[in-house]
């Protein structure tokens, strides 16, 4: 699925989302990356529909997103917030049942084939002996891997993830981020995340989309458009790039 940006604009009181142009491509890992404030969750949330937006300004396919409604768009979209906010200690197997929500008729149960998918998202994720589990005894990073599960559960062709790696050790930050790439390349879904940590951007996305001040300053892939120049403009602060085998590592200055 190919996003196309056209003339977004949103706004709250102190603060305005502009983005005349700006295309996602299908299949692809891109992620949104600046300084605190400076809009990227306030991006995902606008093309998850989250967000009121002006009509035809975010288009799937060539479709305005405003016009896809209720369960279709549930089908087509997974949103996977940075953490749980279930007050409930489901066990893991029906939180991650909750993705097939939109497939379910009014007061229906979930099937056996509904409960097979959902033991297969948990298995791709390396969870399938977790599915007895209850939510509220595993880790921080079993939790986002759960998040994603319950995505994968529900078959949307685009997923967004917000800062799906914030507070997670280095191992937890990698094992997520392989996954991401995972899904790209063997499920084609076309995936958009926000990140903060620069170097894993850079190592993991097809693209990177830097926004400051509710605003895009550059996109494309990381090896063309990644200066030291323009990270001084977003971040404010020197950034040397060390270029080691393909990988790049940051060095912040004064």
């Amino acid at each position: 699925m190919k996003i196309k940006i056209r003339n977004l604009k949103f706004s709250y009181p102190n603060f305005s989302l502009e983005i005349p142009d700006l295309i996602l491509e299908e299949g692809q890992v891109t992620t949104i990356v600046g300084p605190n404030g400076a809009g990227k969750t306030t991006l995902l949330k606008c093309l998850s529909g989250l967000l009121t937006i002006p009509s035809g300004s975010v288009l799937i396919n060539g479709q305005d997103l405003n016009a896809i409604k209720g369960s279709r768009r549930a089908q087509l979209i997974g949103y996977v917030p940075q953490e749980m906010t279930s007050i409930f200690n489901y066990t893991v197997l029906d939180f991650v049942l909750m993705g097939r929500a939109a497939y379910l008729h009014l007061f229906s149960l979930p099937s056996e084939a509904d409960k097979q998918l959902a033991l297969e998202a948990l298995a791709y994720i390396g969870l399938r002996d977790y599915a007895q589990r209850h939510l509220f005894e595993l880790s921080s990073g079993e939790r986002r891997l759960v998040l994603i599960a319950r995505a994968l559960a529900q078959q949307a062709q685009i997923l967004y993830l917000d800062e799906p790696t914030t507070f997670l050790d280095p191992k937890n930050e990698i094992e997520i981020l392989e996954l991401i790439k995972k899904l790209s390349q063997e499920m084609k879904k076309t995936i958009v995340l926000t990140l903060h940590n620069l170097e894993m951007a850079a190592a993991y996305s097809n693209s990177l989309v830097f926004i400051k001040k509710g605003q895009v300053r550059a996109w494309g892939k990381p090896d063309e458009i990644m200066t030291e120049d323009l990270l001084e403009e977003i971040y404010g602060v020197k950034i040397k790039i060390i270029d080691w085998n393909g990988h790049k590592f940051l060095i912040k200055g004064k």
